[in-house]
């Protein structure tokens, strides 16, 4: 018989929604808690999602329950202290990114889990996507060749971002405003691609849009690590969403759409016209039937949750096995150093 992991939840706002319509689809863990400050949040959570328990204090809910599994679903700040605490209690850790906004503050996660029974994963929702996931198995069967550059390309308008657009949001009092809260994203992927030595080289940040309490809408970042060399643009002001992220090997190149969830392989071919046609209606009719399928795949999934159902299925499965973690705490403290990096450029230049 399987067995099933008591799981509690800490936090309940609009991304727990996401994680317990995914938990309740799986059979290994049993959500037994869900705690937050706000007690008509949790009393409100309990009840939509039928949990047994819900807390205001989150050290009772730790010593009140059995837990094996802990959900942080709280804003970053938070995360350090909930942590190092279920930790001592050996609890294995689901995070949602970032994992911290400052590495002060990942090194206390870190040292707690040496030696400890404690195991951990960030919640890198892209990394878990149908595309990501496809193209990292590309890379590792040497399909694409050595990885030469990396170009990561996320812009969208600020008018049309909840966050961006809402003055009061909590992500602009983080370090480095609304960049800080998406940079994990575009990080965590240039890192599976390239390695957790990444270093930024280049820093360009400027204001272009009109948004007042935005300091800053636009920024270029150049990176490299011993593997070859990364460009990240993010830009408020597009007139769309595009989130987009191109890996030049030596035998292909990747060009992948993380809001499509399409991979396209572009193979060696000739210069005359007839190749170049060839490839131009090879590459239709792919994208043709990579959009039909996933219209057919996440038809019947809400926002979020094929990469959350992938984060829980392959932690619980590193757990079983006594196997590293999806994501390490090496790769986890990397992308906060290299957030704070930039951001800390960002910074500077207000």
């Amino acid at each position: 018989m399987e067995e099933k992991y008591n799981l509690a939840i800490v936090g309940c706002g609009f991304i727990a929604q996401t994680h317990l319509r995914v938990l309740k689809k799986l059979n290994s863990v049993k959500v037994v808690a869900v705690c937050d400050t706000d007690e008509k949040k949790a009393i409100t959570t309990a009840k939509k999602w039928k949990v047994d328990r819900y807390y205001r204090d989150f050290n009772k809910m730790l010593s009140n329950e059995d837990i094996s599994i802990l959900s942080i679903l709280t804003p970053p700040s938070s995360h350090a202290f909930l942590a190092v605490e279920a930790i001592k209690h050996g609890i294995k850790l689901v995070i949602e990114k970032p994992l911290t906004m400052a590495t002060k503050e990942a090194d206390l996660i870190i040292n707690a889990l040496r030696g400890s029974s404690g195991k951990m994963i960030v919640v890198y929702h892209w990394l878990f996507s149908k595309a990501m996931l496809k193209s990292l198995s590309l890379i590792r069967e040497q399909k694409i060749g050595e990885v030469l550059n990396v170009y990561f390309e996320f812009v969208h308008n600020a008018r049309n971002d909840p966050m961006a657009s809402n003055q009061n949001h909590w992500c602009h009092k983080l370090f480095g405003g609304r960049f800080g809260e998406m940079l994990p994203h575009p990080v965590y992927i240039l890192q599976s691609f390239l390695g957790n030595d990444l270093k930024t080289r280049r820093i360009f940040v400027s204001k272009r849009g009109n948004i007042p309490w935005l300091l800053n809408d636009e920024l270029h970042v150049i990176l490299e690590s011993e593997k070859g060399l990364a460009s990240l643009y993010v830009s408020f002001n597009a007139p769309r969403s595009v989130v987009t992220c191109d890996v030049y090997g030596t035998k292909e190149i990747l060009r992948i759409d993380l809001n499509r969830q399409i991979v396209l392989r572009q193979r060696p071919r000739g210069y005359s016209k007839f190749s170049t046609g060839k490839d131009s209606l090879s590459e239709a009719c792919k994208l043709a039937l990579f959009t039909m399928k996933n219209a057919l795949q996440y038809s019947f999934l809400k926002r979020g949750e094929y990469s959350v159902s992938n984060v829980y299925t392959m932690f619980i499965d590193s757990i079983r096995k006594g196997i590293e973690s999806p994501v390490t705490p090496e790769m986890a403290l990397n992308t906060v150093r290299i957030v704070e990096e930039i951001c800390e450029a960002i910074q500077r230049k207000e």
